[in-house]
């Protein structure tokens, strides 16, 4: 999947147009997210599908990736070397084994 970034505008009839075309070589389904500057602009359609949930976005918040790695360097060596080689592979298993402990 390949990310373009282009701006445009939604007209009365909430149609995307775009400011400029898009140079691509051959016609293509394509993902669309929608960021509006003024969320204002919403309506709640009551439709409560996946397909139609608003996100709102935050340019300034910290990437996930660098959270993960934030927590992670509080861990203690030692806590990690507790861990299972393998807990990334066999997830399911240990997350089982513990459910039927508790």
């Amino acid at each position: 999947m390949q990310a373009i970034e282009v701006t445009g505008t939604i007209d009365e009839n909430g149609r995307l147009v775009l400011d400029r075309p898009l140079q691509i070589s051959h016609p293509s389904r394509v993902r669309i997210l929608v960021l509006l500057e003024d969320s204002n602009n919403l309506i709640s359609s009551g439709d409560q599908s996946p397909e139609n949930h608003q996100f709102s976005f935050d340019p300034d918040a910290i990437p996930i990736w660098e959270l993960a790695a934030e927590i992670s360097a509080q861990v203690p060596e030692e806590e990690w070397k507790k861990l299972p080689s393998d807990l990334a592979r066999r997830f399911d298993y240990y997350q089982k084994q513990r459910q039927e402990k508790d």
